[in-house]
């Protein structure tokens, strides 16, 4: 393989790789495929700002996505990062692919921990949590609950674990539903913003590389199209020169 044969197979492996990440993101084409997401589609499409990878219509995506993917409003994520991308003007596809962050498997965890960092937050504003500390209170929740999805193949009942859990704290089943959405919604924005953070780094680093490394193949794979139609045009002529007969 030549140099130029090898800097043109690396150019369009490059972009082959790209389509291949995107894939299963929603995009112009595919839009109209999924749920609720195809009702708008049309709409979709006319706005550039969704399908846009520069600088400012990414990062925007990745903080307000990762946020959006730890709070508690798991199923209808999707959905209202399509909402959101439209009102920030950011990107769909990024927007996306960070509700993969909460999945069946990690969803249960990271609520968790952010139902903790939102109760170490209502305690530091000096609101009441019950028991000794935060620690105690998150784990005799979890304890209850643990016990709550067990008992649908064990001997207790979901009834009798959230009772169990009632009387320990002393607060009624509403007010423990309302705190722990509150404090995991606190929560998954703190830890949210944080993934966001790190993520953007990550994502601008990349870019960076990723965009020097394009544009030198791009300049390389450019350099061998001018050379081929020179070649080209010099080969016509000498096709059409005739030689002189005496």
């Amino acid at each position: 393989m030549t140099a130029d044969e090898k800097h043109r197979h690396e150019y369009f492996k490059r972009i082959r790789r790209a389509k291949r990440w995107l894939r299963p993101l929603p995009r112009r084409a595919t839009l109209h495929r999924y749920p609720v997401l195809g009702w708008f589609a049309g709409a979709a499409r006319k706005r550039s700002y969704l399908w846009s990878f520069r600088r400012e219509d990414v990062v925007p995506a990745i903080y307000i996505g990762c946020i959006l993917s730890l709070l508690p409003i798991y199923g209808i994520q999707v959905a209202t990062g399509f909402l959101l991308a439209i009102v920030f003007r950011c990107n769909l596809m990024v927007m996306v692919a960070t509700q993969f962050i909460t999945n069946p498997i990690t969803a249960g965890p990271l609520y968790l921990a952010g139902c903790y960092v939102g109760l170490l937050f209502f305690q530091m504003l000096g609101a009441d949590i019950p028991g000794d500390s935060v620690y105690d209170f998150a784990m005799l929740i979890t304890h209850n609950l643990k016990d709550a999805f067990l008992s649908i193949v064990g001997p207790s009942t979901m009834r009798g674990s959230m009772e169990a859990l009632s009387t320990e704290t002393g607060m009624s089943l509403a007010e423990l539903v309302g705190l722990g959405f509150k404090a995991t919604f606190i929560g998954g924005t703190i830890i949210g913003y944080f993934i966001g953070f790190f993520l953007s780094l990550i994502y601008q680093f990349t870019a960076r590389r990723a965009s020097a490394k394009m544009f030198d193949l791009r300049t390389q794979y450019h350099k061998v199209r001018l050379r081929e139609s020179e070649a080209l045009k010099t080969a016509k002529k000498l096709k059409n020169i005739q030689p002189n007969n005496p």
